[in-house]
Formats: C-alpha cells, structure tokens, sequence
C-alpha cells in the first residue's frame, strides 16, 4: 500500500525566524513558502547540501519546461504528464538559451515560486511515495532487487544488507564497528521517523562509501562512492531558502551542450532504472546528476516484522558516472589544469583561503565553479547591497582506500555583498581581494613558516607539526578579522584604503604573536645556534635573528601606513 508522499507529508526541516525555530514541511508547502523560509535545518550541513540539490532538480526540470508564469517553451513539445520528450531544434537553441535566462530573471523579481511547480508536483504525484510497490521513492522494487540476485552480482546476500544507522551519516555504524561517541542510544539507532529516512535516502546517494562490497556487474569491479563524497561541494546562501536556490540554480548552463531535457531519476521506469545503471555513463543534464544514485536500495523488514527498529536496506553498487561529467557539475571547486580534478575542500583551511579558486575569474588556469559563472552573468539584476554566503563543504574519510569510512564532516563559509563579488574588472574588487588573500597566505606560509623553521632548529625540536600547528595558530588569530573586514567591503569603498586597513590589521596580529613568542622565550633562544648556510659556512642564528629576517620580509610585502591605520 502506498504511504508517505513527499509532496504531502512533511519531510524538510526549514528555519522559519530568527529565534532558530524549525518546521517540517512538504514539498508542495516548501515551494509555496520558500521566500519565507531562512534555511534548511536537517541533521548535518552535508545532508542539507544533497537536499538542496534534490530540490534544485526539481526547478530544473519545470523550468526547462516552463517560463516564469507557467506556459510552456514554444520550442519545447511536452507530453500529458508535463514531460520533455524530444530535445529542442537546433535552429531553436539560441531562442531557447534566451528564454531560459529570461525565466531565472523573471523568477528573481518574483521573489517566489510560481503554482507551476507544485503543478508539475501533483501530475507525478504517483513517484514520490517513500512506501510504494510500484515507485518506492529513491528505490527499487523487489521485482528489481530479485533480478539483480538472480542475474548480476557478485557476492553473499548477507554483506549486501544494512540498517539505518548505517545510512545515518550522524552515526555511520556498521554491522562490524560500533560508533564510538554517537548521538543515540544502541537501542534507538536504527528508529528513524518517516521524515528522517527520507532526508538519510537522499543523502546516502550523495555520500555513499565503498566498504560495500555487492556490485551491480559481477565482470565490473567498482569503488563507487557517492557523487558528492568525491568532490566535495560548493554552494551560495543569502537570507530566505528562494534566493538561495535562485542563487545555486543554474538554468542557463555555461556549457551548451548541458542545455538540453531535464531527465530526474523519478520520471524513469524501474527497468529503465535497472539498464541505466549497468552501465558507466556519461550524464548530460544537472536533474539527473542531482538526483544520481550510487546504490540500488530496496527497504524491507527484517523477520516480515513491520516496525521501524526492523527496517533494513539491500543496497548493490552501481556503476560511477564518466568522469567527463564533472564539466557538468556546477557546485564543486576545480584544481588549476585539470579541468576534470576536482579540488575536494579540506578540513582545518577556512573557506576565504579558497577565494581564487570560487570566486576569481582572473586565473586563467582554473575552473571556476558553474554557480560562479552563473552569478557573474546575473550581476545585473542584483541591488548594490545584496549579500552572498559563500560556503564550502566536505565529507571527510578515514583514508582507507577500500572502505573510505565516513569519519566528520567540514563546513565553513564567508559572506561579502554580490556587487564585490562579480566586480571582474582588471582593478576590480575581485582582484584586489585576491592579492591581498595570497600576499597573506605568502606571509603566513613562507615567511612565518620560515621563522617557526628557525625557531624549530634553535630549540632543537622534533616535533614534526610544530611548524603546521604554529601557523595554524595564526590562521586562526587572523580568521574572524578577515572575515569582517570582506564582510564589510563596499563597492563604493577606496580599495587602497580598504586594503591598508586590512593590511594594518594583519601587521598587529603578526605582532602579538611574535611578542607571544618573545614572551616566552628561553635563554637558548637568545644565544642561539650555529648552523651552516647555502654555501656550508658556519652563521649564528636566534630568535632576534629570526625576528629580524621575518619583519624585513613581512614590511617589505605589506605597503607602508598612512597616517589613519597607525594607531590600529
């Protein structure tokens, strides 16, 4: 019998004031209320960022379809369900890329949702049932599962079943390790309610790992893990939950090739389900990169016993998307040259580090995120004092190659105001914060790191993160600073002024940690060393020595003050 339907019953938790009250809503209520909505409120920031991108499939596929106001494309030929069934003419392209930007423009002014969302919502209202022997939402059927016994994998049934504190990435517990630290009793681990197995569904898809072992293809080995595990994620938040998509939702790809029918995994038949993911595939269209599985997941209950602490998963790998399709994937930082590396966000480096490569178009080496693009061709339609959280997010493993364990979780963000975050020009406000982030990270990493070096060899200490933990100290002196003063850049602000007062701010920083230092220091660090140089001479070195060198380099990067940020 089918029960829970996510367009109905309630399922996505929202912040809906300022006091941090939270509220589960349905789809149809969400897409209704978005632009009153503050946040997403679930489990953990990850779970939040694979809801998020659920959620954008959705606008991506009625807003490939319709404008707007809820008419149809007129190059686009839709079926009785609301469905694309034929790409558009190519001598339609053109018309249909303008009316596409012209639809995200629209719905920007709107400030809301428009009905034909939710219209789209009830005329596959069937699809979205979480019970269901037809359509399990985000499943297979057993007809499905009992096929892919018979036919295809390539190990014991046993290993191929967990329960839910497995897929609850709060816990992540398996059948062989016990959770150490986790945030329920034993007993209560595997109850989830209806509304927590839908949101751990979705995630799972997103942050799978590989310590299970039943694959798809019994001839195919494969360490399938979830899509945003690997890379990672990138994404824009402003202060209701319709900007925020507004902000990540990509509808003109800066590709052409991706802008094509939108194809969710709910709009396929199950057997279409089943051959798709046979194969490794190259996926052209953001919906179904979103709504990618990478399992085959069948829920039952253990012992035919139908209550929530018997519920247990049959998953089965699938097999990875081409890794041609990261140049789909707008939501991810991209390493220098390598247009298809993706630059994972790592944990212990505040989010503003990673400036050059979310937000600076000027390096021409790297890939910038597709959200950032977007958002520098929108600039426009944005008053001059909108504000834009920049977040960056990553499911850290426990770096075992065959199990990739899930073991926490990094999130961080920086907010600064739109129009100085798409100001591209030569002297722009983007270049300009640019440089003075990489003249700090250099101050930081070289010239400090230089003298901890120093510092490291005059007490003889072997430690080997004495001179990662010490930076790491200073990192964190400047973080909240930075923080506010890019908060506070205004677009009509003087940038030699706001510059100077940044660089001011930093100088004082790098001086009380140095007097720490000197606060501290021992008579062997007034004596010092003797130690060989480049050209193997013998050189005294100590802490005054060491202090000197670092001060010379450190004016010498920073320009002089002027009299207004002396006294800082």
């Amino acid at each position: 019998m089918s029960r829970f339907n996510l367009i109905d019953e309630p399922w996505i938790s929202v912040v809906i004031d300022y006091k941090g009250t939270t509220k589960l809503v349905g789809l149809k209520e969400f897409f209704e209320n978005a632009h009153t909505y503050i946040a997403l409120a679930g489990d953990m920031p990850t779970q939040d960022f694979a809801v998020m991108r659920f959620i954008l499939a959705i606008l991506h596929t009625v807003f490939s379809r319709y404008d707007a106001q809820g008419n149809a494309y007129e190059m686009v030929k839709l079926d009785e369900r609301m469905q694309q069934r034929e790409e558009v003419d190519q001598g339609d392209y053109e018309d249909y890329e303008d009316a596409l930007l012209y639809t995200w423009k629209t719905l920007w002014k709107a400030g809301k949702f428009p009905d034909i969302v939710v219209k789209y919502l009830d005329a596959w209202h069937d699809r979205f049932y979480l019970y269901d022997d037809k359509y399990p939402f985000y499943q297979v059927t057993k007809e499905i599962i009992s096929k892919v016994n018979a036919e295809l994998t390539n190990s014991t049934y046993d290993r191929a079943i967990v329960c839910p504190k497995l897929i609850n990435r709060t816990i992540s517990e398996s059948g062989n390790k016990i959770a150490l630290f986790s945030p329920r009793f034993d007993s209560n681990k595997n109850n989830l309610t209806d509304a927590e197995l839908v949101r751990w569904l979705i995630t799972f898809q997103g942050v799978s790992n590989a310590s299970d072992k039943k694959t798809i293809i019994k001839t195919k080995s494969t360490k399938s893990i979830g899509w945003i595990y690997g890379l990672g994620g990138v994404f824009f938040s402003s202060d209701n939950l319709f900007k925020t998509l507004l902000f990540n939702f990509v509808l003109k790809h800066p590709e052409q090739q991706y802008n094509v029918s939108q194809h969710p995994v709910w709009e396929f038949e199950q057997s279409e389900l089943y051959e798709m993911y046979k194969e490794s595939r190259m996926i052209d269209n953001l919906a179904c990169l979103y709504t990618n599985w990478s399992r085959l997941m069948y829920l039952f209950y253990a012992d035919d016993k139908e209550s929530r602490k018997n519920l247990r998963l049959r998953i089965v790998k699938t097999l990875a998307p081409q890794k041609e399709t990261n140049v789909l994937e707008p939501m991810a930082k991209w390493k220098p040259n390598k247009i298809l590396a993706a630059d994972k966000p790592q944990k212990n480096e505040a989010a503003w580090r990673s400036f050059n490569a979310i937000i600076n178009r000027s390096d021409n080496y790297r890939r910038l995120p597709g959200i950032a693009d977007n958002l520098n061709h929108l600039k426009k339609d944005f008053g001059e004092d909108e504000l834009v959280q920049v977040n960056v997010i990553s499911a850290i493993d426990d770096g075992e190659r065959l199990s990739r364990v899930l073991v926490e979780e990094y999130y961080d963000n920086f907010n600064l105001k739109l129009f100085v975050a798409t100001d591209l020009l030569d002297k722009g406000w983007v270049v300009r914060i640019n440089d003075v982030i990489e003249t700090t990270k250099e101050i930081i990493e070289k010239d400090y790191g230089h003298f901890l070096s120093e510092i490291k060899t005059i007490r003889n200490i072997n430690f080997k993160d004495f001179v990662p933990n010490k930076k790491g100290d200073l990192y964190f002196r400047i973080d909240k600073p930075f923080r506010d003063w890019l908060a506070d850049i205004d677009c009509k602000d003087n940038k030699d002024a706001k510059e100077q007062e940044w660089y001011a701010k930093l100088r004082k920083i790098i001086h009380i940690q140095i007097y720490e230092f000197l606060k501290n220091a021992s008579l062997r660090d007034f004596i010092g060393v003797v130690i060989k140089d480049k050209k193997n001479k013998n050189k005294e070195n100590n802490i005054a020595i060491a202090l000197n060198i670092l001060m010379a380099s450190v004016n010498k990067k920073l320009p002089k003050l002027d009299n207004n940020h002396r006294s800082i």
